[in-house]
């Protein structure tokens, strides 16, 4: 099912009715009828092989977990893929080179199977195999130039006045009153909003109202469980729905473009322009553009939590000022986020994290895991030698691609010179070729990105160097690099090395202190809290081993492959881990 709206009508249970009987005909074992249901991913472009559960369903006969000689039931070929007849003929081919039968029901209810002997041997199944891959194409296309048309016109409807659009901001709501019209209202969010502007305008940082609301268990505009964030508050301040305008957009590719420039008066404004401007000017807001900075602030990032309630350590900037320190802090505590909780027959709302409360110092939590990351790497099983042969195929696929990265950006400045010097009518035929080429070339940049980091540790392994190895080298480099983007590229690698070395870094506020945690739960190297050095300080962590406490819990290597094959997730063996810290903790304190 390609929409979600079909599952309303007959689709499931017919195609559930038809799989049954004819896994009953022909003594098969029908497996569960959901699990590879592809529902709301359309054939169209070949999602459902890339990111629907069909591309699951190959790999799994590939690795061997669904045998060779199953079947395949599909109602209609079409439903495999909708894409360019060759392309879908290559799918095709995959699936029964695997040694999969494919059975698909024609329009009229008669059955057609297919298997890698009869499409060869068969010449009249293989032309009518290509001319159904046409056909669906083709519709599809048809279908997709009309939606495109559709709303081609409800922006050229917008523009003149008409309420077209049904999904407005989260604090208006639409009132049908004739087929594609609406009437819009403010609904009760509305105060709410004028709140957060009022908020801004006073002064207050994202980060504060976003605790604010978490305080006061106030729902989140779009619902959602995890609460308000420093990014929920700042779309509504930055939005300009909220002083009437409409900007109209086209998808593309998956992204969306803006078409033409805002329309005024289209919504009831929820604040005035006076407001709505005093809440983007002021210079209060403390955070830097991008998730990492321009430096890749957060080394630690997606290795830290709370020992007491698992939430990830949240990354405190109290100021645009480099002379303020920088904090890791529970986000659970400091975000102020509740939970319900069922105290005999009553529902209460209570703190997720009480005990969270202590601020550890970025930059020394850095300096002394990176002081002391040698010792963390200095077990057998984590050094790895690489081939000579891999690094000469690394290099070449970089020398590949650095050409074509050339080759691209010369075609991307091509193409801008002529958006420049070419008429109006010829421009938006270049605006979509421009975002094309400047999409491959992003995606050509990233992938140079990995191999010259697949280089790098590559390299490093060769000269029988482990992780913790490579991560020393490379902290040497950046410390000595004048390079903005060099000192960038290497702390992301170093990132990304380090989750080779590290299992995670668990946050105790009660005893201040954090704990290195390697080797699937087995090692554990503690460090101390340290807020006010003066001058050079090294510290040497206590070791802590939890190998006794291994009964408790399945080995590295299970744990490894459970993750792995999604049976436990990480969150109960950071808890098992956690606990074990804690009880000997307590067991000290006594």
């Amino acid at each position: 099912m390609s929409t979600e709206k079909q599952i309303k009508g007959d689709s499931l249970r017919r195609q559930l009715v038809w799989s049954e009987n004819f896994a009953q005909r022909h003594d098969l074992e029908l497996q569960d009828t959901t699990a590879f249901a592809d529902i709301g991913v359309s054939a169209w472009k070949g999602l459902n092989r890339t990111k629907g559960r069909l591309g699951a369903f190959i790999e799994l006969v590939r690795d061997g977990t669904i045998p060779s000689s199953s079947y395949l039931l599909i109602e209609n070929l079409d439903r495999l893929s909708r894409t360019t007849p060759l392309e879908a003929l290559d799918l095709f081919k995959e699936i029964l080179k695997l040694g999969i039968t494919v059975v698909a029901r024609g329009e009229y209810g008669e059955e057609e199977i297919y298997t890698w002997t009869s499409i060869n041997s068969n010449s009249n199944q293989l032309i009518s195999t290509l001319s159904s891959m046409l056909r669906a194409n083709r519709e599809s296309e048809r279908k997709s130039q009309i939606i495109r048309e559709a709303f081609e016109n409800k922006r050229a409807l917008s523009r003149k006045g008409v309420k077209t659009n049904q999904r407005p901001p989260h604090w208006i709501t639409a009132t049908k009153i004739a087929k594609g019209e609406f009437e819009y209202s403010l609904n009760d969010r509305a105060p709410l909003v004028q709140w957060i502007f009022e908020r801004s305008a006073d002064g207050v940082g994202f980060d504060k109202i976003a605790r604010d609301l978490n305080a006061r268990g106030e729902a989140t505009l779009k619902p959602s469980k995890q609460g308000w964030f420093h990014t929920s508050v700042a779309n509504i301040i930055t939005n300009r729905s909220a002083i009437g305008e409409y900007q109209p957009y086209e998808e593309v590719d998956g992204m969306r473009i803006a078409r033409g420039d805002p329309i005024t008066n289209y919504y009831p404004p929820v604040v005035t322009n006076d407001l709505w401007l005093r809440a983007q000017k002021l210079p209060h807001r403390n955070r830097k553009g991008g998730r990492a900075g321009t430096r890749f602030s957060n080394l630690l990032d997606g290795l830290t939590s709370c020992t007491h309630c698992q939430s990830r350590m949240y990354m405190l900037c109290n100021s645009r000022s480099s002379k303020q320190w920088q904090y890791l802090v529970c986000s659970g505590n400091f975000r102020k986020l509740t939970k319900e909780v069922e105290v005999g027959s009553v529902k209460q709302t209570v703190p997720i994290c009480t005990d969270g409360t202590a601020r550890f110092r970025y930059d020394l939590v850095e300096q002394f895991i990176l002081d002391n990351v040698m010792e963390f790497g200095i077990s057998d099983h984590m050094r790895i030698k690489k081939a000579d042969a891999e690094l000469k195929a690394v290099d070449e696929a970089i020398a590949d691609l650095s050409v074509k990265l050339e080759s691209l950006r010369s075609r991307e400045q091509r193409l801008l010179t002529l958006v420049e010097t070419e008429n109006d009518d010829e421009i938006p035929g270049l605006l979509t070729a421009l975002k094309s080429r400047t999409k491959e070339r992003k995606e050509a940049e990233e992938q140079l990105t990995t191999l010259t980091h697949d280089r790098d540790v590559t390299m490093a392994k060769q000269k029988a160097l482990d992780p913790a190895s490579a991560i020393e080298v490379m902290r040497e480099q950046w410390e000595t690099s004048e390079d903005d983007g060099i000192r960038y590229g290497l702390r992301v690698r170093t990132n990304t090395a380090m989750r080779e070395v590290i299992d995670f870094i668990t946050f105790d506020s009660i005893e201040q202190t954090y704990t290195v945690i390697l080797f699937g739960g087995l090692r554990a190297y503690k460090f101390p809290n340290v807020k006010f050095v003066k001058g050079p300080i090294k510290v040497t962590p206590m070791v802590v081993d939890l190998t006794r406490f291994a009964a408790e819990m399945p080995s590295h290597f299970d744990i490894e492959r459970a993750d792995q094959a999604g049976k436990i997730p990480l969150d109960p063996k950071r808890r098992l881990v956690n606990d074990m810290l804690v009880r000997k903790r307590l067991k000290s304190a006594s």
